[in-house]
C-alpha cells in the first residue's frame, strides 16, 4: 500500500506533531483561498435561481470535490502482493473546515460517508470536520451565470448527468423524446472535453430546439498536483454537482444513464478486480448515494439509472431506433484521453474503447464511428505487455463466457455479485433474472462481432498477417497461421478465403466449445440448506476472528452455543478456560470442514441473508473470480481435451 495521506482542506492548520498527521503524508488542498489548487465554477445558470442554498450544501460540494480531487491526485500500487491481493488501495484521511458542523459530526452521517466512499473506491477513509472560520463565502461564488434570464422550465423530474458517453447521449435523447424539460449537467475538467461537449450539445439543441438546457461545472486541480487516471470517486463528485443544481432549480433527483454490464461491472480478471472494477453507477453505490442527498438536502431525494437492464449494444441500438445514430460520432468514451491533447477521442486500448467499439460493430454502426476516432485500432492495433493485453483477453473471455454458461451457472459464479446488486430492488428475483439475460445478451452480441471479425479478415488472420499483440491475435492464438517455420509443407497452402475462413472459424469454435465444456460437470448432491448459526460461524472464521474476539462476534450476531448444559454464550465459556474452550476450538474445527462442502456462491448467498450487514466485508474475503494468472496468457494457449495438438 502506498504512503498515507493527511488532506489538509480550505486553509485548516494541524500540528505536526498531532496523532493525526503521524506517519501520513500532508497534502493541502483549498477552493476557497486566493491560491487555491482545487477550482470549481458551475456555468451558464440563470440569475433566476440565484438565491442562497443551505450552507450544508455548499459544504457537500466542497467535500465531494476534494474527496475526487485527492482519489486523481494520488497513484495507485502498480504491483500485486500476491495473487488475490491487490497493493494499490489508499489510506486517506481529510480535516475539512464546514458550515454546518453539527450535521457533519454527526456519527451516522461521518460511518454512511466512509461506507459510501470506501464501497466505491476500496480505500480508506476518515474525515476530522471542523469549523470554518469564516463562512462568507457562499455557493455563488462558484457561479459565472449566464446570459439567458428566463429559462424555459422550472422543476424538472430529474437532473440528468451529462458525460458526453454513448448512454448519457441515449439517455438525454430518450428523455427528450418524452417531451420532458432536461437540464444536463456535464463534469468538465479538461479543454478537450469541454469542446467535445460543447458541440454534441449544440446537435442535440439541434434536434430538440427549447427542450434542453446544459449547466457545464468546472471541477479541476492544478497541475502541480499528480495524476491517477481510475477516478472511482467520480460518480461522488458528479452526484454532488447534479443535487447542487437540482436543489437550484428545485428537481426531485438526479440521474444517470450507464449501462447495466458496466454499472455492475462483473469481474472479468485480474485486471478488473477490486477498484479495478469500477462501482461508480452500482446499484449499492447509487443507494447509499441517494440516502445521502436525502439527508443532506432534508427532504425525499432520487438517484436512479433507467439502464441497469440494458447493454452497449442495447445502447446503441436505442439511438438509432430515436434516429439519432448520427449524433455517435460526436461523443467520447475513453478512460485515458480525458488526459491528452491528441485529435482521436479514443486510445482504443482501455476497456471502455473495446466495449464501445464491440457494441458499435455488434450494432452494424461502424459508419458513425471512425475508425480513425482510435490512437489504435481496437481489433488490430498493438497493445502493450500487461495491463492493455491482459484487459483484451480477458474482456473477450469473460463475454465468451457468458454466451457459453447456462443461465444456472451464472447464477452460482456470479451469486455474490447478483445478490449485492438486486438487495435494494422491489423484486429481488424478477431483477436477478434481468440481469442474468442482459449478461447473456451481452456475450451473445460480442461472440456475433469476433465471428463478423473473422468472416471479414479471414485470409489475414489464417496467413498470421496481422499484429501478434492485437486483440485478435491474443484471443485466437499468437501462431495465427496454418504453416509456422519447420512445418512449412506439412499442410497444403490457402488458396481461397473460404479455406481460411474455415480455418479461423474452426478456431473459434474451439474457444467456445472450451466454455461449453464447463457446462457439462457432474451432478452434485444436494446439501442442506446453511443455518445461521453454521452462517456466523463461516463469518467468523473468513474474517480471522480468534479468542475472545471470535466468541464476541458471535455473541453479537445472536448465536448461542448448542450444548445442553453450560455457559450460556460462548464469550462466558471462553473465560471459563478448559473444558469449555477446547469445545469452542473442535466446533470452530468441525466448522472449517463443513465450510469446505460449500460453494461460495451457497455461502455468499447464506451471508446475504443472515449478515446484511457485514456482507460487503466478507463477501470480498471469497470472491472466487480472480483469474490474474489466467489472463497472462491467451485463451488460446489454455487447451481442453478435444482440441487437436499443433501436429
Amino acid at each position: 500500500m502506498i504512503e498515507p495521506r493527511l488532506f489538509v482542506c480550505s486553509g485548516a492548520t494541524i500540528r505536526e506533531t498531532a496523532s493525526l498527521a503521524r506517519g501520513r503524508k500532508r497534502v493541502v488542498l483549498d477552493s476557497i483561498g486566493p491560491n487555491g489548487n482545487v477550482n470549481i465554477r458551475f456555468e451558464n445558470l440563470s440569475k433566476v435561481f440565484a438565491h442562497t442554498p443551505s450552507p450544508r450544501l455548499v459544504d457537500f460540494l466542497e467535500i465531494a470535490a476534494y474527496v475526487f480531487t485527492a482519489d486523481c491526485a494520488t497513484n495507485r500500487g502498480e504491483e500485486w502482493q500476491e495473487e488475490s491481493v491487490e497493493s494499490w488501495d489508499r489510506d486517506f484521511s481529510f480535516v475539512i473546515p464546514v458550515r454546518d458542523l453539527e450535521f457533519w459530526c454527526n456519527s451516522a452521517i461521518a460511518n454512511q460517508l466512509q461506507q459510501l466512499l470506501c464501497f466505491m473506491s476500496d480505500d480508506k477513509y476518515t474525515f476530522t470536520f471542523v469549523p470554518l472560520k469564516s463562512d462568507s463565502r457562499g455557493l455563488q461564488e462558484y457561479i459565472e451565470f449566464g446570459e439567458n434570464q428566463n429559462w424555459p422550465f422550472k422543476k424538472p423530474a430529474r437532473v440528468v448527468m451529462f458525460s458526453g458517453g454513448l448512454d448519457s447521449l441515449a439517455g438525454a435523447v430518450e428523455s427528450a423524446i418524452e417531451d420532458k424539460p432536461l437540464l444536463l449537467v456535464s463534469h468538465r475538467s479538461a479543454t478537450t472535453l469541454d469542446a467535445r461537449q460543447q458541440k454534441l450539445f449544440g446537435e442535440l439543441e439541434h434536434m430538440f430546439p427549447g427542450k434542453l438546457v446544459h449547466v457545464p461545472v468546472w471541477v479541476n486541480k492544478n497541475e502541480g498536483l499528480r495524476r491517477e487516471s481510475t477516478q472511482r470517486t467520480r460518480s461522488f463528485l458528479f452526484t454532488a454537482l447534479g443535487t447542487v443544481a437540482a436543489e437550484l432549480v428545485e428537481a426531485d433527483g438526479v440521474r444517470f444513464y450507464e449501462n447495466g454490464v458496466v454499472s455492475l461491472n462483473f469481474p472479468v480478471a485480474g485486471e478488473a478486480l477490486r477498484t479495478r472494477a469500477s462501482r461508480t453507477t452500482h446499484p449499492v453505490t447509487l443507494h447509499l448515494l441517494q440516502e445521502l442527498c436525502s439527508k443532506v438536502l432534508d427532504r425525499p431525494f432520487a438517484i436512479d439509472n433507467p439502464y441497469l437492464f440494458k447493454s452497449k449494444t442495447d445502447v446503441v441500438q436505442t439511438l438509432v431506433s430515436n434516429n439519432a445514430a448520427h449524433l455517435i460520432a460526436n461523443t467520447c468514451s475513453c478512460a485515458h484521453l480525458i488526459f491528452s491533447q491528441k485529435a482521436q477521442r479514443h486510445c482504443g486500448s482501455c476497456s471502455q474503447c473495446i466495449d464501445r467499439r464491440f457494441a458499435i460493430v455488434a450494432a452494424g454502426l461502424e459508419k458513425y464511428d471512425a475508425e480513425t476516432d482510435y490512437a489504435s485500432d481496437v481489433f488490430f492495433g498493438p497493445r502493450k505487455e500487461g495491463y492493455e493485453q491482459n484487459m483484451a483477453i480477458d474482456y473477450t473471455r469473460h463475454a465468451l463466457e457468458l454466451e457459453q454458461r447456462t443461465e444456472s451457472d451464472l447464477v452460482e459464479i456470479f451469486n455474490a455479485e447478483l445478490s449485492r446488486a438486486v438487495r435494494f430492488q422491489e423484486r429481488r428475483s424478477k431483477a436477478a433474472e434481468q440481469l442474468i439475460d442482459l449478461h447473456k445478451r451481452h456475450g451473445r452480441a460480442i461472440t456475433r462481432v469476433l465471428k463478423k471479425m473473422i468472416q471479414d479478415h479471414a485470409e489475414l488472420l489464417a496467413k498470421g498477417a496481422i499484429n501478434k499483440d492485437c486483440l485478435l491475435a491474443l484471443v485466437l492464438g499468437t501462431n495465427l497461421g496454418i504453416s509456422s517455420p519447420g512445418k512449412l509443407g506439412d499442410r497444403p497452402p490457402l488458396d481461397s478465403h473460404r479455406d481460411s475462413l474455415a480455418v479461423m472459424e474452426g478456431k473459434l469454435d474451439l474457444l467456445l466449445n472450451k466454455f461449453g465444456h464447463l457446462n457439462k460437470r457432474p451432478h452434485k448432491p444436494k446439501r442442506k440448506k446453511l443455518t445461521k448459526h453454521d452462517t456466523v460461524i463461516f463469518a467468523a472464521i473468513k474474517m480471522g476472528h480468534e479468542g475472545l474476539g471470535y466468541c464476541s462476534f458471535l455473541q453479537n450476531c445472536g448465536v448461542v452455543p448448542r450444548w445442553t448444559e453450560g455457559p450460556a454464550s460462548y464469550g462466558k465459556a471462553y473465560k471459563e478456560g478448559n473444558p469449555w474452550r477446547k469445545k469452542i476450538q473442535d466446533e470452530k474445527t468441525r466448522a472449517r470442514v463443513r465450510m469446505s462442502e460449500y460453494s461460495q456462491s451457497e455461502i455468499a448467498e447464506a451471508l446475504n441473508k443472515y449478515l446484511p450487514a457485514e456482507f460487503e466485508q466478507i463477501s470480498a474475503l471469497i470472491n472466487s473470480r480472480n483469474s490474474q494468472l489466467a489472463s497472462k496468457t491467451s485463451i488460446a494457449s489454455t487447451r481442453t481435451n478435444t482440441e487437436p495438438s499443433a501436429n
